[in-house]
């Protein structure tokens, strides 16, 4: 039998042991359920006596213990007590090279002979409690015993609160003596109560000693029983896939739903040891958006809601089975930024350079050259092929007015009433956001402004008609580009009046 150590780790009970003396002892693994919160085995060669408060009975490190006593060891002697007990020449599990049972002769009196605390439970889940137990007395005639009585062992199962406080007690069948050593499984299972997170599993022997009443115990083990729980591909029951990267693969609960109104926590991994929570999981469904290149393990738990701070611990949680996603590779890339041209202009996109090799590649002209022309507003992609693999990046093109900044003022008008010509108008080809157009005289005095695009100078200064000659002109204005940025601008000039 392996040696094991009863622990907690990260929220999971498990059984350890040394995989170099594993090997050079050539030994079987133990016999423990997975998950196993306690997984008591008795450990493998010498062992010795048990922990401090694991058992009332006194411990003899001799082949034939006597009532009351026991012994950790890996065989018992067919001799004992006037070749009344079988040779029993391994433990519970086969082809276990040296391991070990507990060899328990009980007492006179029905008496608790094992003892052993679990930490950190769940409230709402159910447990097991299991053993297996050999009756080492072999089926003898009726002699002179207490009345031709020969006993057999009645274990009581028990489960405490810490404080003593009745859980759950299940007394097993008497175990029957046979012709030959047989190994018969004692279980039971309860529920931890939502205030009671550490509990003490206890064996009583209510039978009584003294007239057979021995047995053996091995493979003691406590565990979460947990609903089943699965998960497949949406419209494809495999459990591995392969698929495109930047793709998008659903998973969904299977038939086997595991807790009823559950907390989700679907789960990913690289390796199925190191286990993280994917990013958006909380439902029953998940997407892999996107899904990524190599091969990435997914699962999922549930729980019942009052452990959903505790559904990363495998006791509170129950576990689905593992789906592979393989990712195969694409070849992304980028087209760049957005593209602004100035109207009746053009300009080339190329083909991104080192591109993986065995890409092939379409525009969205259906064309496959090395670059694209493109001198009209609109979209344009570029697709790339890589094994069946498709990667696409698009850019959104708009053209606009370059000369957005420019205004014309005439160099000259003819404010004579003649309707030709006679107000300085400006002139300019988009709207503005802001404007200020002003004309000084010769001496540079302000004889007009306009804050309106379209209301011009006609010539005259407080209603009455200017001279003829040279006056000069300011405009400060605000445009708005196509991309809706502003654009300021300043600008002077001249302009002589005629009559």
């Amino acid at each position: 039998m392996v040696v094991n150590h009863v622990g907690l780790l990260s929220g999971r009970a498990f059984c350890w042991w040394s995989l170099a003396w594993l090997m050079s002892l050539n030994a079987a693994w133990a016999q423990c359920s997975p998950g196993a919160i306690i997984c008591e085995t008795f450990g493998a060669g010498t062992r010795g006596a048990l922990p401090q408060g694991q058992t009332n009975f006194s411990y003899k490190p001799i082949a034939c213990p006597d009532d009351g006593e026991y012994n950790v060891m890996d065989t018992i002697a067919a001799s004992c007590h006037g070749d009344a007990w079988h040779h029993v020449p391994e433990d519970h599990t086969p082809n276990d090279v040296r391991g070990n049972m507990f060899v328990v002769n009980a007492s006179y009196q029905p008496s608790e002979f094992y003892s052993q605390k679990a930490s950190g439970l769940c409230p709402g889940v159910t447990y097991e409690f299991s053993l297996w137990v050999l009756n080492i007395n072999k089926v003898l005639e009726p002699g002179a015993c207490d009345g031709y009585n020969l006993r057999n062992p009645i274990i009581a199962m028990r489960v405490e609160q810490t404080d003593g406080t009745l859980i759950k007690e299940v007394v097993q069948p008497a175990i029957p003596r046979t012709t030959a050593p047989v190994w018969v499984q004692l279980t039971m299972q309860f529920v931890i109560q939502t205030n009671t997170n550490d509990i003490v599993v206890k064996l009583i022997n209510k039978g009584l000693g003294g007239c057979g009443n021995d047995l053996a115990i091995d493979d003691i083990g406590f565990r979460p029983v947990h609903p089943d729980l699965s998960i497949q591909f949406v419209g494809a029951p495999v459990s591995e896939t392969t698929v495109c990267t930047n793709t998008s693969l659903p998973l969904t609960v299977g038939t086997a739903t595991g807790y009823p109104n559950p907390v989700y926590l679907w789960q990913q991994s690289l390796d199925t040891i190191n286990w993280t929570t994917a990013p958006g999981s909380g439902q029953a469904t998940y997407t892999i958006n996107p899904v990524r290149a190599g091969k990435t393990y997914y699962r999922l738990r549930n729980a019942q809601p009052i452990n959903a701070d505790a559904i990363g611990r495998s006791q509170c949680s129950t576990e689905s089975n593992v789906l592979i996603v393989n990712g195969r590779p694409d070849a992304p890339f980028t087209l760049g930024d957005d593209l602004v041209l100035c109207e009746g202009a053009s300009q080339t996109v190329q083909v991104p350079a080192n591109l993986p090799a065995g890409t092939t590649y379409v525009w969205s002209n259906q064309t496959s050259t090395q670059q694209l022309r493109i001198d009209t507003p609109g979209s344009y992609w570029l697709e790339t092929n890589l094994n069946g693999c498709l990667y696409r990046d698009t850019i959104e093109v708009v053209t606009q007015n370059c000369r957005l900044e420019d205004v014309f003022v005439p160099d000259a008008f003819s404010p004579n009433n003649d309707s030709i010509n006679d107000e300085l108008v400006v002139l300019h080809p988009g709207n503005f956001s802001r404007y200020a157009f002003r004309v000084y005289d010769r001496w540079g005095s302000l004889i007009f402004v306009s804050h309106q695009p379209d209301i011009y100078w006609n010539g005259t200064y407080k209603n009455q008609p200017c001279l003829e000659g040279i006056y000069a002109w300011t405009i400060d204005y605000t445009v708005l580009d196509t991309l809706n940025q502003e654009r300021h601008v300043t600008r002077s000039g001249r302009v002589v009046l005629v009559r």
